[in-house]
């Protein structure tokens, strides 16, 4: 489901940078350790110690007392995973998806929800103190929740088992659990699409995108590398079933098959297009709640001109691109920023969109008296050419907006550096019963705005 960074591979994630310098012990892979879970940490696992060494448990919260297995074993980290919860935190509760025990693509399915916004918090706070040095306690806002727990996600990707049965992959495993229903996704998923696709062939992965209406594109996937011959055969056996109304269109490997690729979305009264191999947010509600934020953020004060980067296809240029002198935004992705031209257009956005890396954008395009940048980078983040060319331009405002706490902490501090002042920063959760926990910062050049440094800068 929801994406989560991995800290042990990403060096600008929560741990890996400033891990203890101690003497450890090797654990055997399948050893059964007493722990006693610290802290929630990115990945969904959770932070304990046995004999010096950091164990990551999947499956305990925080406060627990938990019998685990070691599921891997490193020189400064091990892996397990929980056989017994010998002292439950009085929030853990019992899974709603039947398929919580053994599908990997939920990280707690067993807290209540308050509980998973806490954890989520704790996250942010911990990746800001060791990754950008910071502190934000006083600063941070939120999790909130944002509407319903269940029913409202938009897309998935699924992958087939050696049955041909659609599923997600259990936990560190790329072994496929077959799944009746998705409790985190629209009702046309479980009552159209999935039923439809235990019928079609044993294609290798299949990503589902669904829109406002319910409408829904699907896109087959044969495997890394794409197979030719595979999807000629599961293709033209795939484009000859009858289908739901519901599922207007099919692709594999990103080329048509049937029907058609474009979504529609509706979010803070307009209406934008997609291409179903472009990226759109996860849930409308949590789209809404991007755009809200970001509203706020910005004010009434609309003078001077708009950088939409990383747009898409426009959420946040169409959304809040009113009142502005100008309008600029690019997408890397082509098919993307075919619709952000059109979004533009369609909802009557006087801008300019462009087809080209973020980068290009902020060397080139035209440097106003005053400048609002806002970011919304893949999960890496702004890489440093990209944070040089921002800070370069010194815009008045930066509203950075993030899926991984570690990358967002990182650039903060670069931009606190350069002589911004934190304003404000809300913590989303655009994905719940995941870890995966989304930040969007406010940031104001110091010469702009009077006021505290609102945190505390390396």
């Amino acid at each position: 489901m929801a994406g989560n960074a991995d800290w042990r591979n990403d060096p600008a994630s929560c741990h890996s940078a400033r891990m203890e310098q101690i003497e450890t012990t090797g654990f055997d892979i399948g050893t059964v350790l007493e722990l006693a879970g610290e802290r929630a940490v990115p990945g969904g696992r959770v932070l304990a110690r046995a004999e010096g060494k950091i164990v990551l448990v999947a499956g305990a919260l925080p406060g627990e007392r938990v019998r685990a297995r070691i599921t891997r074993d490193e020189k400064r980290w091990s892996e397990a995973e929980v056989v017994e919860v010998l002292e439950a935190n009085p929030r853990r509760r019992a899974a709603p998806c039947p398929h919580a025990d053994a599908c990997g693509g939920c990280d707690w399915q067993f807290a209540e929800r308050d509980l998973q916004l806490e954890m989520k918090r704790e996250i942010v706070l911990d990746c800001f103190r060791r990754i950008g040095g910071l502190d934000v306690e006083d600063r941070l806002e939120g999790p909130e929740p944002i509407g319903d727990e269940f029913g409202v996600r938009q897309r998935i990707g699924l992958t087939f088992d050696p049955a041909g049965r659609p599923g997600l992959l259990a936990r560190g495993s790329h072994d496929a659990v077959p799944i009746e229903s998705c409790l985190l996704m629209r009702r046309e998923l479980n009552e159209v699409v999935l039923p439809w696709l235990r019928l079609a062939p044993p294609w290798k992965r299949v990503n589902v995108r669904i829109d406002s209406a319910g409408r829904s594109v699907l896109l087959f996937e044969t495997g890394d590398p794409p197979s030719e011959k595979d999807r000629k055969r599961y293709g033209k056996i795939t484009a000859a079933m009858d289908r739901p109304p519901e599922i207007v269109g099919l692709l594999a490997d990103r080329i048509p098959l049937a029907g058609e690729r474009e979504l529609r979305y509706e979010v803070a009264g307009s209406e934008l297009t997609a291409d179903a191999a472009s990226f759109f947010q996860g849930s409308l509600p949590g789209a809404e709640r991007l755009v809200e934020i970001v509203r706020e953020m910005i004010g009434d004060d609309r003078n001077g001109q708009l950088l939409d980067l990383y747009s898409g296809v426009g959420l946040f240029a169409v959304c809040l691109g009113r009142g502005f002198s100008r309008v600029i935004a690019a997408e890397s992705d082509g098919r993307a920023a075919r619709h952000l031209k059109r979004n533009l257009k369609r909802n009557g956005i006087r801008g300019e969109a462009r087809a080209e890396p973020a980068l290009v954008t902020l060397r080139t395009a035209p440097v106003a008296e005053r400048e609002t940048i806002i970011v919304d980078p893949p999960r890496a983040g702004l890489d440093k050419e990209a944070r040089r060319a921002l800070v370069g331009r010194e815009p008045a405002r930066i509203v950075s907006i993030s899926c991984d706490p570690a990358t967002a902490a990182r650039d903060t501090a670069v931009f606190l550096r350069a002589g911004y002042r934190l304003e404000r920063i809300v913590a989303v959760d655009l994905f719940p019963v995941t870890a995966h926990v989304e930040t969007v910062a406010l940031l104001v050049r110091e010469d702009v705005a009077g006021g505290d440094q609102g945190a505390t800068a390396p």
